[in-house]
């Protein structure tokens, strides 16, 4: 009975840092969950003035590739629209990232992870566009929960930068500082 609890111990391990092995790739699709109550009031000239309404959307789309066992490395792409009554405003952002995953003997493992690269944004309305681009990075942490072998949801906690240059305006810069929680699924190729 011991040896049998050893070896179904065994495999259980074995099975569980599969996923995570030297030669695998990890594709995963992350978003960001954003918590925001926004109550503005505008008032010109003694009017209120109706408030637009913003609306959003970001996906984060990776692929990367395990160097040694638990580190990876590839490619984060993010895409991210908003909306706020006629401004209009798209980012894209590439990075290379690392991500490494903690050993343990459960479907749970804790993972840490950075990013750095390129962020380009364009925001416009009914009469003007402005371009920026520049330095982006990020940071985070979480636990992945592996259902099987192949797939794994995650959550976690991001801080997100960028450093922006607007085009029509060297002297004119923006720095970007988020942070969020995001949610994620990946699948584990060998």
């Amino acid at each position: 009975m011991k040896k049998l609890f050893l070896v179904g111990a065994v495999a259980l391990f074995t099975a569980a840092n599969a996923q995570t092995e030297k030669g695998s790739w990890m594709v995963s699709g992350k978003s960001e969950i954003s918590f925001n109550n926004v109550n503005t009031k505008v008032k010109y000239d003694g009017t209120e003035v109706d408030s637009d309404e913003t609306s959003s959307f970001a996906f984060s789309p990776s692929a990367s590739y395990f160097v040694i066992n638990n580190l990876a490395v590839g490619l984060g792409l993010n895409y991210m629209h908003n909306k706020n009554g006629d401004v209009k405003s798209n980012t894209f952002v590439a990075m290379p990232q690392a991500t490494y995953f903690l050993a343990t003997a459960s479907n749970v493992k804790p993972y840490v992870e950075a990013a750095v690269g390129y962020a380009s944004n364009n925001t416009s309305d009914d009469e003007s566009e402005i371009k920026a681009d520049g330095l982006a990075y990020g940071a985070g942490v979480g636990v992945a929960y592996f259902v099987n072998p192949s797939v794994a949801f995650s959550l976690g906690l991001n801080y997100s930068g960028a450093n922006l240059t607007f085009s029509e305006d060297s002297d004119f810069k923006t720095n970007i500082n988020t942070l969020g929680v995001g949610v994620g699924i990946s699948v584990f190729l060998k």
